[in-house]
């Protein structure tokens, strides 16, 4: 699995680094899809790590972008195991399967993000209502009502390296599944005749507009 450069251009998408290309062709079925899925959750996996290595680089003040880095690292890296119409979660029991302490981290992270960073239900986060009383000299009795909110800290060492090694472990799973897909898809391909392969379909890309903002992406 490679980082590959692509442009567009008025045939469809040129993808580098292939001089002897003439056509990208589009790949369908049942692979092809399992391709897909693989790729949109090795984007987020990537993108947790990196949220999670930039944590490092950044100042400690204001903490808001620390707290921003940690909390989208882990929510992106949980989205790979949620239920989605558009591609099919990963499963964290096949990719932890032995590794207890593996699974307990995994749990905790999604009770993370279930109960705390995206809905809010537990108890590290809490609002306390009190009203401040005056020592009874003054013709009132309050000072003030006020409402003091605290967050649990859940940035520390032993979590971030907890992360860290289950974004590791499923992005290697992820791209080894990914490459065996990749393998099987050529053998078939390479079964098939030259002209029957250059008949197909070009792959290409549309923009999406703001209107598909709340519209279930197609699935091949």
């Amino acid at each position: 699995m490679e980082h590959l450069r692509i442009s567009k251009t008025a045939a469809g998408l040129h993808i580098e680094g292939f001089p002897d290309a003439v056509k990208v062709i589009r790949v369908e079925g049942r692979k092809a899809k399992q391709l897909v899925d693989l790729a949109l959750h090795k984007w987020d996996l990537e993108f947790a790590a990196e949220c999670l290595s930039n944590i490092n680089r950044v100042p400690k003040e204001p903490r808001v972008v620390t707290q921003a880095l940690w909390r989208a690292a882990v929510v992106h890296f949980m989205k790979c195991f949620r239920r989605s119409h558009a591609r099919y979660q990963l499963d964290a029991g096949k990719i932890f399967r032995g590794n207890a302490p593996a699974l307990m981290a995994f749990d905790y992270f999604a009770d993370l993000r279930n109960k705390h960073f995206v809905h809010d239900e537990n108890s590290y986060c809490q609002a306390i209502p009190g009203a401040i009383l005056n020592n009874g000299t003054k013709p009132y009795k309050i000072e003030k009502v006020v409402c003091l909110d605290l967050v649990a800290e859940t940035l520390e060492q032993d979590n971030y390296s907890n992360l860290h090694l289950l974004i590791k472990t499923t992005l290697l799973w992820v791209t080894d599944k990914f490459d065996a897909i990749c393998s099987a898809l050529t053998a078939e391909l390479e079964a098939e005749s030259y002209e029957d392969l250059l008949a197909r379909e070009a792959i290409d890309y549309k923009l999406p507009t703001i209107d598909e903002v709340g519209k279930e992406r197609k699935v091949a």
